[in-house]
């Protein structure tokens, strides 16, 4: 039996100008990854990672923390979906960050109120019905994850482990699929996935088997190493 281990990437840089950048924490999160998978006895015969910095870099701090030597391997399959493009596309008049930042301060619970007008921008996403305002519609997100995983799965050998480094979106997208449970399903799982979570697919003669989801408890084992954003 061969397996998938998923790995969400790093504490990003939340609320910064430039977010596709690991936090000091991240990377903290990112090498605490290697060295548990180390302690498990676990030797990647792959790294791959999706194409974005914050999942490039925690591909590498995870590779030193377990002491590993291969160098990682991009695969643009694994990357998230695009955040600011579904809420543009849902409010275009917040391609203004300055602008947006202006009327969530003026709600004076700014953080609940971005957190509520983002989930009903995704519901709009999801549900499909305005593919045309956005470069990759919901149904494309998912094929071209589940594209990646069916390649790495058909091109891992036996016996050994595939190590990869993506996103909430993808690796919920990847854990709902396999269990059936189609967009609700993966709503629910990816507002709850951890950072730097460990989630496990086997790989025999059929599709993968979700084994493990949004495992943390190398995470709980040092104060305020947990986070989900």
């Amino acid at each position: 039996m061969s397996r998938i281990i998923l790995v969400r990437h790093g504490q990003a840089s939340w609320g910064k100008k430039d977010y596709d950048k690991l936090s000091d924490l991240g990377h903290e999160q990112a090498r605490t990854v290697g060295e548990e998978l180390a302690a498990r006895g676990i030797e990647a015969s792959r790294v791959v990672t999706g194409a974005m910095r914050r999942q490039r870099d925690t591909g590498a701090g995870l590779v030193e923390g377990a002491g590993w030597s291969m160098e990682t391997e991009t695969d643009g399959a694994w990357d998230e979906y695009a955040h600011s493009a579904i809420l543009t596309a849902y409010k275009p008049a917040y391609r203004s960050m300055a602008l947006m930042k202006a009327d969530l301060a003026r709600t004076l619970r700014p953080h609940r109120a971005f957190d509520e007008m983002y989930a009903v921008a995704t519901e709009r996403w999801v549900a499909g019905a305005h593919e045309d305002d956005y470069d990759e519609p919901f149904s494309a997100f998912g094929e071209r994850v589940l594209a990646g995983l069916k390649s790495l799965a058909e091109n891992v050998g036996r016996g050994e482990t595939a190590v990869v480094v993506s996103s909430a979106g993808a690796i919920s997208w990847v854990a709902a699929a396999l269990l059936g449970g189609g967009s609700p399903v993966w709503t629910s799982l990816q507002r709850v996935i951890a950072n730097a979570s460990l989630t496990t697919l086997s790989v025999g003669a059929t599709e993968p088997v979700l084994r493990t989801f949004n495992d943390t408890s190398h995470l709980e084992r040092v104060p305020d190493l947990l986070t989900t954003r």
